[in-house]
């Protein structure tokens, strides 16, 4: 750092004392020669510092995409929380998560600030997107696709504070929840069901079926 301090601060100066000598004589001086020399150290100094910089870049890019078991993410200046999660092979969670204790299949993609909690199983394949809220008791079957901002609900009589009770929601395998959806406790979507985005699920979503709308209909 202290010598490529040095060239920045010496460099112009050894430059214009060399263009002075050529104002006054056209053949090639000693300090001339040397200000050439620090001009194209110079030149190098900065080509290095720019390369050092888009690899750093794409470092970080890919530090972002954190794998299984690379939880540090000091890179991304966020932090992820993932606290005893089973992970598959070729899974790939994407920035800053919370993860408690629960179970992703192989090969899934998980989106930045998705919040997932104890208990929950998520089976292969799934894409998971952006700002999604799975809960405990929720069971997410194979390529499963759930689009960004989506929440499933475990109580229908939610509190602060006292009791509750837990109801227990499958998605099976194929299923789509589009974003911003929001499916109610204890239900189950069938497979290959589809679920237009911004919809209320309030009852079961039988096998095939494309629901959308609040309360959440199939369509006509």
């Amino acid at each position: 750092m202290r010598r490529g301090l040095l060239i920045l601060v010496m460099g112009p100066i050894l430059v214009s004392c060399y263009l002075g000598t050529l104002w006054v004589s056209s053949a090639p001086t000693p300090i001339g020669i040397v200000s050439v020399l620090c001009v194209f150290a110079l030149l190098l100094l900065v080509g290095h510092a720019l390369f050092n910089e888009l690899s750093h870049i794409d470092l970080r890019s890919r530090l972002c995409d954190i794998k299984p078991n690379l939880i540090a993410n000091h890179f991304c200046h966020v932090q992820s929380k993932v606290v005893e999660v089973s992970i598959g092979e070729g899974t790939i969670l994407k920035g800053s998560n919370d993860l408690y204790r629960c179970r992703i299949g192989k090969n899934c993609k998980i989106g930045p600030f998705v919040y997932i909690e104890e208990g929950v199983s998520i089976g292969d394949d799934c894409k998971i997107r952006p700002f999604t809220h799975i809960p405990t008791g929720v069971t997410i079957g194979d390529e499963v696709f759930i689009g960004p901002g989506v929440t499933f609900m475990n109580d229908k009589y939610p509190r602060a504070k006292g009791e509750w009770t837990l109801l227990k929601t499958v998605v099976e395998r194929g299923a789509s929840i589009g974003a911003s959806s929001a499916i109610l406790p204890g239900l189950r979507i069938g497979k290959n069901a589809m679920i237009g985005a911004g919809s209320v699920v309030t009852t079961d979503v039988p096998d095939g079926a494309v629901i959308y709308g609040h309360p959440a209909k199939p369509k006509s």
